[in-house]
């Protein structure tokens, strides 16, 4: 997937930050100076009918998978094996922004995400970052604004 041309199509502000490669939030709030509190994480599930979707949440809170059943009306809910959530996303696990994914996927954001006017995100790839308005990142998705973090 090319995400500067999805974000340029999406006539959404946006600038990215190279950094060296990282696969989680807290190795790339190292790697960049960003602290994680500023970070938005999207990490790739797969519900009991093998459907996958998506949460975002701060980069230093976790998903809470109860929350996110919840949420997602699912029963139960597991994280996806990189190789299905590259499937899914098209973009490497440690660099899936969340936009622009090669399938249409039900997208749930944590609202204290939206608590701030930007967030850093996946870049697209493991070596880099973008920056993002986050209701940018609710509309895009048409995302659910749910509570589904945990500290």
């Amino acid at each position: 997937m090319n995400l500067p041309a999805f974000l340029t199509r999406s006539r959404v502000e946006f600038e990215f930050l190279a950094k060296r490669s990282t696969r989680h939030a807290s190795e790339a709030s190292r790697a960049s100076g960003i602290a994680l509190d500023k970070i938005a994480k999207t990490l790739v599930f797969v519900d009991q009918d093998s459907k996958v979707l998506i949460a975002v949440v701060r980069g230093d809170h976790k998903v809470s998978r109860h929350k996110l059943q919840r949420c997602s009306g699912s029963k139960s809910i597991k994280i996806a094996p990189p190789k299905l959530a590259e499937e899914a996303t098209g973009y490497p696990t440690g660099g899936i922004p969340p936009v622009g994914h090669r399938r249409k996927l039900p997208v749930y954001i944590d609202r204290e995400v939206l608590a701030k006017e930007w967030a850093w995100c996946g870049g697209g790839t493991r070596t880099r970052l973008v920056r993002l308005k986050t209701t940018d990142i609710v509309r895009l998705n048409h995302a659910l604004v749910c509570d589904i973090a945990v500290r």
